[in-house]
């Protein structure tokens, strides 16, 4: 989970969501993102998980996110195009430009009829003259209502010759359309069959199964869809699910599935909690949730089991408040021992999110890794801070939990380059490394030993601090060492020959150590504490109880 939204935000941008009329409305039914920006698609397949209940409503979802139904198939396998020539090649691959091979191509252009049919079964009569006449047509639903369009072509001339046809047919007169950028298009899947079109304007498309669950993408899903065409270009497509199924999709991948109820349910109302307080996160992409870290990881039903159902279904209608207000119910994998303050991390006094020690934690999740001065400042340098060599770096601030809150790293020029909160522990972190800052509780040392009384201390040496004349201190420094001759006069020590250079980073604990730690709630769960036992040792002065 990223960063938090202020819940007074959250709020603000529920109200302000054209497609949620109010913020208890959002509560019951949310739009998850799957697939949208740089990921969007330019087709969509969709298939009936139930062989007995077959088929699709399809229409579109009101202000108040109630489906309102305009056609239905019982087709099995359908997808959703963009309304430009599609070509369909092997393994169900569509192409919206002219690939080296295909199969078979889904025309944009077709010939409509002038006149608006004034109910659906005015326009299914009318595709059936049709059809009797060997020509093939579809129902189409635009802003004006329900039109009947025949047959699909790459160009609008080709669509223009049949003109003949539909007219002696059925004796209206028709013209050719095609290639709209708010339209969608309904078809078989790996067919050029249409089924039905759609296109008012900048309405989305939406798709309810007549079964409880369908598969997309290889995953399943309860609810509905959403088609969005995002400035007239690919697919976005959106989950349209109820608050419990779709923290159904979550716990199986925030938590395991096999672990103790009571774990699963106070992870559920984690999730749950959490979700609430980020709705209006994604407005401007329209929808409320995405699928990712960002907000939470949400894959569908395809690895939820009777337990982690359960455990969602034992705390329906239930969430984590603070005076009345669902709470921003934070979690990570393991605190590594102690969890930490939000203003020690994110820089805002969050009065639940308060530091516990995580008394009954068994996986601290150790981690160590060693790392050179030369690498440390390539990665900074990679991540674009204008460094010079850096000859040496040290915690230099824990919070009283024991969690690093400041991490400082010296160049050769002298400067000094801090990293504080939530950045001392990504600072060094990369996509390309497996050397990473797992957790905020970890320490620094070297293998340049500093001897007091003859002996080597166990800490780093930036652990340590010098007391000056008038009573000051300052940190030790590993590459800055002064000593002290008997005739009062100073030389630095050369610390180039006393190890190999290497620093070692070691550490306990996953994620960001603010709220829930997952590792640990699985244990108390163990030991006999219950969900809402297991919530409120977490977060500080809150109840579990219905939403206001």
């Amino acid at each position: 989970m990223k960063k938090r939204l202020s819940l007074l935000l959250a709020i603000f941008l529920i109200f302000s969501m054209v497609a949620v009329p109010s913020a208890a409305a959002s509560y019951e039914t949310l739009k998850i993102g799957l697939y949208y920006g740089t990921n969007a698609l330019s087709a969509a397949n969709l298939q009936n998980v139930s062989e007995q209940a077959t088929g699709y409503q399809l229409g579109y979802y009101d202000t108040s996110r109630n489906f309102i139904p305009l056609y239905s198939t019982n087709e099995m396998y359908i997808t959703v195009v963009k309304d430009k020539n599609m070509y369909i090649g092997d393994g169900k691959v569509y192409y919206d430009s002219l690939p080296s091979s295909y199969n078979t191509v889904i025309g944009a252009y077709h010939l409509q009829l002038d006149t608006v049919a004034s109910s659906l079964d005015e326009a299914l009569a009318l595709i059936s003259t049709l059809s009797n006449a060997g020509l093939s047509a579809f129902v189409a639903y635009t802003a004006e209502g329900y039109r009947v369009r025949v047959g699909n072509y790459t160009s609008s001339v080709e669509a223009a010759s049949i003109a003949p046809q539909v007219s002696a047919a059925v004796g209206l007169t028709a013209s050719a359309v095609g290639e709209s950028r708010s339209c969608y298009t309904v078809t078989v899947t790996e067919t050029n069959t249409i089924l039905f079109e759609f296109d008012m304007g900048g309405q989305a498309l939406s798709i309810e199964p007549n079964s409880d669950e369908t598969w997309f993408k290889n995953q399943t899903y309860y609810g509905g869809f959403e088609y969005r065409r995002a400035s007239g270009d690919d697919i976005t497509v959106v989950n349209v699910v109820s608050m419990d199924d779709y923290i159904k999709g979550v716990i199986p991948y925030e938590m395991s599935p096999s672990w103790p109820i009571e774990a699963l349910k106070a992870q559920a109302l984690c999730a749950k909690s959490y979700a609430v307080t980020c709705i209006g996160k994604h407005n401007s992409q329209g929808f409320d949730l995405c699928n990712t870290t960002d907000c939470q990881v949400y894959y569908g039903t395809k690895t939820a089991t009777d337990n982690s159902d359960s455990a969602v279904e034992a705390v329906s209608g239930l969430y984590v408040l603070y005076n009345g207000e669902v709470a921003e119910t934070y979690y990570h994998a393991s605190s590594g021992g102690w969890t930490e303050d939000a203003k020690n991390i994110w820089g805002t006094d969050i009065p639940y999110l308060k530091a516990v020690e995580d008394t009954y934690l068994t996986e601290l999740r150790p981690y160590s890794f060693s790392i050179t001065l030369s690498e440390v400042t390539s990665i900074l340098q990679g991540k674009g801070y204008d460094v010079t060599d850096i000859i040496d770096f040290y915690v230099s601030e824990y919070t009283s939990a024991g969690n690093v809150r400041e991490i400082t790293f010296v160049q050769s020029n002298g400067e000094t380059l801090v990293f504080s909160g939530e950045r001392a522990r990504t600072c060094l972190n990369t996509s390309s490394s497996t050397k990473r800052i797992n957790s905020h509780r970890y320490t620094v040392s070297t293998d340049a030993q500093l001897y007091v009384n003859g002996t080597v201390p166990d800490k780093a040496i930036g652990q340590y601090y010098a007391i000056g004349g008038d009573g000051s201190t300052s940190v030790l420094s590993g590459s800055q060492l002064y000593a002290v001759n008997g005739n009062k006069t100073t030389s630095q020590i050369d610390m180039s020959g006393s190890g190999s250079g290497q620093y070692v980073i070691s550490g306990t604990g996953s994620g960001h150590n603010i709220g829930m730690s997952q590792c640990g709630a699985r244990d108390m769960a163990n030991q006999g504490f219950t969900y809402d036992q297991i919530i409120q040792f977490y977060f500080t002065g809150v109840q579990v109880g219905p939403a206001n």
